[in-house]
């Protein structure tokens, strides 16, 4: 592709699937202090295991480089 042209190209497999891994990371996370709120102990460990999962897949996603 040329410099002047601007057209994105699709999400390859793996850019695919991580972006969906952080989706389900966020709802973890979200959903996990939803339920914490009311001292529920399953809510506490859905927000850590939705900001573990964020983390690696966060970190995942910055590894696969730049956009061309």
């Amino acid at each position: 592709m040329s410099e002047t042209d601007t057209r994105k190209l699709p999400p390859t497999g793996i850019e695919r699937r991580t972006r969906t891994i952080i989706l389900v990371g966020t709802t973890l996370m979200l959903g996990g202090i939803a339920l914490a709120v009311g001292e529920d102990d399953l809510g506490r460990w859905l927000t850590v295991a939705g900001v573990l999962v964020l983390f690696a897949t966060l970190h995942r996603f910055g590894r696969l480089g730049a956009d061309d």
